[in-house]
């Protein structure tokens, strides 16, 4: 039962990222894995609740995914309070 309601909610969060990050065309959240590894979901997902903290074209265009997820990361602790804990490399 257990591994069926992580699961469940798996489902439910993957649901509820890709609806938050649907008019990004460039971000496709497939997974909690590789679907993250270019930090434009990360982004985009901050950006889909806040888009007043940051520019999305700007970041869409950096072409490092280190630079992309530290920025979500950095967006996240100065403005949304959540602590960093991963580190983008």
């Amino acid at each position: 039962m257990a591994g069926l309601q992580q699961t469940n909610s798996e489902m439910i969060l993957l649901s509820w990222v890709r609806q938050s990050t649907r008019n990004y065309p460039q971000v496709n959240v497939t997974n909690f894995t590789t679907s993250w590894s270019d930090g434009l979901a990360f982004n985009a997902l901050l950006h889909s609740h806040r888009p007043d903290l940051f520019d999305w074209n700007t970041v869409a265009s950096q072409p490092s995914p280190v630079k992309r997820l530290d920025h979500a990361f950095n967006i996240a602790r100065q403005h949304l309070g959540i602590e960093k804990l991963l580190d983008p490399e």
